[in-house]
């Protein structure tokens, strides 16, 4: 048996890829699993119950018994479960341009830029023939629109549009979907330290250890200019909590498409000032259009490593 698990606490991209890959596993003749470590993000969480699908268990229930481990939307070791021994893992699957997939020793890997895993597994079916089930179906394409911010960020491709395209043409979706989705997922309810540790990525570069933040909401310059006391307290507690040398957020307003970087220390304010060229006015940052977090990584390496 296979197990097809993604990051850790994955977002709807990776819980997505790993319930269909794990479909299209098993529906070519390899006895596979879909399972997460820890807790998926709210808007996967959404798209599950609106659709009645049964959520992904517990990956380290598997990882013991499996014959090999699948890993989708997921390549850096820092974002993986400890768990998850890179000598087991025998396949990858994602988008990043930042990876260690030099470090998994057994894996196939396809790492290809496209604006979502998603596109990757869908087109696994496509050229297979292999029908997904409207369940697989519904997660992809959700998983290709939210991680294009709906086909509008600089990632997208023709290839996320067309696999998107045939996923929809197989399903049947409410009116203002889209609309609906994002919406959920820019109310806020949880402790904010909960809702950034849950999307906390961690990246070392030259030694120096990053804790970079995203958040994907409607309305981000509200939500900055009403948390800012919170969020310097929030971002001290993290940076000691994860060791870190530099910490940051980049905040997504996914109805107005801007990026809004939040950071309080003068050292990391440099190094993003020359690494992503824009200008800190305070503690905020605003630059036109939509840099993903899965960009900015690329970046900062190529500055800080140069």
């Amino acid at each position: 048996m296979i197990l097809v698990t993604a990051y850790e606490s994955p977002d709807l991209d990776g819980s997505a890829c790993a319930y269909a890959y794990a479909e299209f596993l098993n529906k070519t003749g390899t006895s596979a699993v879909a399972a997460i470590s820890g807790k998926m993000h709210k808007e996967a969480g959404f798209v599950f119950d609106k659709f009645n699908i049964p959520k992904l268990p517990n990956a380290e229930d598997f990882v013991a018994n499996s014959n090999g481990i699948v890993l989708v939307d997921a390549s850096e070791l820092l974002a993986i479960s400890n768990k998850t021994l890179p000598e087991k893992v025998i396949e990858i699957i994602d988008h990043r341009r930042a990876n260690d997939a030099a470090k998994f020793p057994n894996a196939k890997i396809q790492i290809e830029l496209v604006g979502s895993a998603a596109t990757l597994i869908s087109e696994r079916f496509y050229a297979k023939g292999v029908e997904p089930s409207k369940e697989s179906a519904i997660l992809l394409y959700s998983a290709i629109v939210s991680n294009t911010i709906n086909f509008k960020n600089n990632i997208t491709t023709n290839r996320d549009r067309k696999m998107a395209d045939y996923l929809k043409s197989k399903i049947e979706l409410p009116k203002n979907y889209v609309s609906e989705m994002f919406a959920f997922k820019s109310i806020i309810n949880e402790p904010l330290e909960e809702v950034f540790d849950a999307d906390l990525a961690k990246v070392r570069i030259n030694g120096k250890l990053f804790a970079i933040l995203q958040l994907e909401i409607i309305g981000v310059e509200e939500f900055a200019k009403s948390n800012m006391p919170v969020l310097e307290e929030i971002f001290g507690r993290i940076k000691k909590k994860e060791s870190a040398n530099y910490i940051f957020a980049t905040l997504i307003d996914i109805e107005k498409y801007f990026n809004l970087f939040i950071c309080f220390d003068a050292e990391t304010k440099n190094v993003l000032e020359n690494a992503l060229k824009i200008k800190f006015i305070g503690n905020l940052s605003k630059r036109k259009g939509i840099l993903m977090r899965k960009e900015v990584i690329p970046k900062l390496k190529e500055s800080f490593v140069g």
